[in-house]
């Protein structure tokens, strides 16, 4: 029988991929960027697992930290990313977009300096080498007591009725903040479900696989959204024609709207998940106590069984010493 990976595995192999994106994070690459912000989001994850407060904190803060200045040039990348597609499917729109894009590639390299900075002044590799220590107080020993099994369905639970709730919030109307708060909360729910089926939990593939789906589309109706605002600050601005930002906006309002369709038709399955995340939990949360008990049963059936032989077993042990003797 194969064993689950327990969550410092999953610390371990989350540790390893940063170590090996932050090469190309040096050298500013996009990809480089993304996979290395994911990482260091499941590790605060895991993180987060750790039973109570105390030495583990200025870890968790030490990668709050890096996440935030992967995510500032993240959210950029997303943006310029998006401006290029807006100049191949607009191409008149492109000398006002060239602009934006000009300011933004300004604003990613001061980002990616910002980002080099804050890894230097936290000593990464530092950071990351407090992972791998087996100190009492350090994030491997918190984590292989038993406490981190109820921590995560606790965990699950919670985040499942706030996602379900932000999603009802959400309605069917388009409203970008309720939307945006919704993306989170179904963000984090898929998280959490993810390190749940990776240590040992059954039944989720389909769940985590809808999570991730709703996850996805709201996150590029989040991403158009913040383009839009963007764009609306750069109406007075030399070399920029509003006749381009109108149409460019046209653009991505249409795209929104078509996300949002996306979305609704996706909303069902999210909730479906949310509720299947939710049964499981309450169900794991009643197994484990029965669990306890029947083991300690077995236990106490074995301890009597071993005095019951011993009983048994005294005359005749009564007998071969005399004979001995």
């Amino acid at each position: 029988m194969l064993l689950s990976p327990t969550p410092v595995a999953l610390l371990d192999q989350q540790a390893k991929v940063l170590r090996t994106q932050l090469e190309g994070v040096y050298d500013g690459r996009v990809d480089a960027v993304h996979d290395a912000r994911v990482a260091t989001r499941r590790i605060r994850e895991l993180l987060s697992l750790a039973p109570g407060e105390g030495a583990t904190d200025d870890l968790k803060d030490a990668y709050k930290d890096v996440g935030r200045a992967l995510g500032r040039v993240r959210d950029i990348d997303v943006q310029i990313g998006l401006i290029r597609g807006l100049e191949r499917h607009a191409p008149q729109t492109a000398p006002s977009l060239v602009v934006v894009r000009q300011d933004h590639e300004r604003d990613r390299l001061a980002g990616m300096r910002r980002l080099i900075k804050t890894l230097e002044r936290l000593d990464v590799e530092a950071v990351l080498g407090r992972i791998a220590t087996r100190h009492p107080s350090g994030p491997r020993h918190q984590l292989t007591a038993r406490a981190w099994h109820d921590h995560l369905r606790h965990l699950l639970l919670e985040r499942a009725s706030t996602a379900a709730e932000r999603i009802a919030h959400a309605t069917g109307v388009y409203f970008p903040n309720r939307a945006h708060n919704a993306r989170i909360a179904v963000k984090k729910l898929r998280y959490a479900a993810e390190i749940s089926q990776a240590t040992g939990a059954s039944g989720l593939k389909d769940a985590i696989k809808s999570l991730r789906k709703g996850q996805e589309v709201l996150g590029e109706m989040h991403d158009r959204e913040s383009l839009s605002h963007t764009l609306a600050a750069y109406v007075d601005r030399d070399h920029v024609t509003a006749d381009h930002l109108a149409l460019t906006s046209q653009v991505l309002e249409g795209e929104i709207l078509d996300l949002h369709a996306r979305y609704m038709a996706r909303r069902s399955a999210i909730r479906d998940a949310c509720a299947e995340i939710q049964r499981r939990s309450v169900r794991g949360s009643k197994a484990r106590p029965a669990l306890a008990v029947g083991g300690g049963m077995l236990v106490a059936g074995l301890a009597y069984l071993n005095n019951r032989a011993s009983q048994a077993n005294a005359p005749l042990m009564e007998l071969k010493n005399r004979r001995a003797g």
